[in-house]
């Protein structure tokens, strides 16, 4: 049974909308979960089932699909390098910006932490239930530490 567009369902029913694509979601995750339980190793120094090897495989394996679609398509892989390399220079430039920017904006959120904490025990009319404990408060300054790292460096 097909429809409207002519897209075929493999249980014989109709695919619609986000459920015509649903098949992406669950290839993200059969490849997550046989990344996280298999006993292949893609570098020897890993300890097979070892989270760090888990990921490793798992970006292999989604590496690995996108270059068997590209030559299925026809793409010849020297010829992406040779793009991907000439394009090299401003897509530094736009990584390190979006960066510094995200290492920005966990800095803020710091100081909000902070800054907030801090109001909530001075301010008579904030204190609630809900609020911001100095172990939060002392969390946040490190992570707001190294954060600075990834602004200026």
């Amino acid at each position: 049974m097909t429809n409207g567009c002519g897209t075929r369902s493999w249980l014989g029913g109709t695919l619609e909308g986000k459920q015509a694509i649903r098949w992406i979601g669950w290839l993200w995750g059969a490849l997550w979960r046989f990344s996280r339980r298999t006993w292949v190793s893609v570098n020897p120094d890993l300890r097979p089932r070892s989270p760090v090897s888990g990921l490793y495989l798992f970006l292999f394996l989604v590496f690995f699909i996108i270059g068997l679609i590209l030559i299925l398509l026809g793409v010849d892989l020297n010829d992406v390098d040779v793009w991907l390399e000439a394009q090299s220079g401003w897509l530094d430039v736009v990584g390190s910006v979006l960066f510094r920017a995200l290492c920005g904006f966990i800095m803020l959120m710091c100081a909000v932490v902070v800054v907030g904490g801090v109001c909530q025990r001075v301010i008579p009319s904030l204190k609630d239930d809900d609020r911001i404990t100095v172990g939060m408060m002392i969390g946040a300054v490190p992570i707001a530490y190294f954060a600075w790292f990834g602004v200026v460096g």
